[in-house]
């Protein structure tokens, strides 16, 4: 019996949270011993012991979960950056270090009525899923199965090789400065009907102009008055931190009605930066 739509978003978003954990101890964005060990779809992989931390990743993938449901979201993004302190201590303007994509474009788009029947690609066979209530798709304390129970094989150990695959790629990318932070952006559809939740009150944020798509709506741009900046003045350009200097395939998955990609941008800023002392660690959450 093929999983419901709910349940396998669920799956997904689990996943994802799983992947964040993970993703802050390989590159250090933490203390490694605020870390616990565990294992997740037969896998090792890393949580926070820090409650604010957790609280936060927990908020911010069920607010992706709720637009991935709408159909909404292009691209996910795991975003690390720099913050610069000035001369008088305050902090600087955020240098994008790496950003960390998944590719959810080709997810389905499931009308809010079918979103509890059973889905599947035309001719598929898929192992038996879970017929319990789906639990939102985040990582709770408490709860008596495993996280990665009852999900389909094929799909588990897609996870499997993607968590590995973070693991493997992130140990030869170059160490971060000391000053990083995080966030969970989004790129939407360039779709007509679609508008980035920003309302209020709001879950979202905009981000800064060097992550915003560029042309997405030429309504909000003024080509007119746009200034020529010459190269190496261009950090707050519309779209200019887009895509990196160096990328990094990480992984493709594709299992029943899940199909994405995975893979690390890493920043021009990453190549330019110097060695700071470092500074208390925050995290927000944006979309693009």
């Amino acid at each position: 019996m093929a999983p419901t739509y709910l349940e396998t978003i669920s799956h997904f978003t689990t996943f994802l949270t799983a992947y964040t954990h993970t993703l802050l101890y390989l590159r250090t964005l933490y203390p490694r011993t605020s870390f616990v060990h565990s294992r997740f779809h037969n896998t090792s992989v890393y949580q926070s012991r820090h409650p604010l931390v957790c609280e936060w990743i927990t908020d911010a993938i069920a607010a992706v979960r709720e637009e991935l449901l709408k159909g909404s979201v292009a691209r996910l993004a795991i975003v690390i950056f720099s913050y610069e302190a000035g001369e008088d201590g305050a902090m600087g303007g955020a240098k994008v270090m790496e950003r960390y994509m998944f590719d959810v474009s080709a997810f389905p788009v499931v009308d809010k009525g079918d979103r509890n029947m059973q889905i599947a690609w035309e001719g598929q066979e898929t192992p038996t899923g879970s017929d319990d209530e789906e639990d939102g798709g985040v990582m709770r304390r408490g709860k008596t199965k495993a996280l990665d129970a009852h999900v389909p094989v094929d799909l588990s150990e897609q996870f499997r090789a993607a968590l590995l695959a973070l693991t493997t790629r992130t140990s030869v990318l170059a160490p971060l400065p000391p000053t990083c932070s995080f966030n969970i952006s989004m790129e939407l559809k360039d779709e007509g009907d679609i508008d980035p939740p920003i309302g209020h009150p709001q879950p979202w944020v905009p981000v800064q102009p060097s992550l915003q798509k560029t042309g997405r709506k030429v309504t909000i741009r003024n080509e007119e008055n746009e200034e020529t900046v010459e190269p190496g003045q261009q950090k707050n350009k519309e779209g200019f931190d887009l895509g990196g200097v160096r990328v990094t395939p990480i992984r493709s998955v594709e299992a029943g009605v899940l199909r994405f990609e995975t893979w690390v941008e890493e920043g021009r800023a990453k190549f330019e930066c110097r060695q700071r002392p470092s500074t208390k660690t925050s995290f927000t959450s944006s979309t693009g």
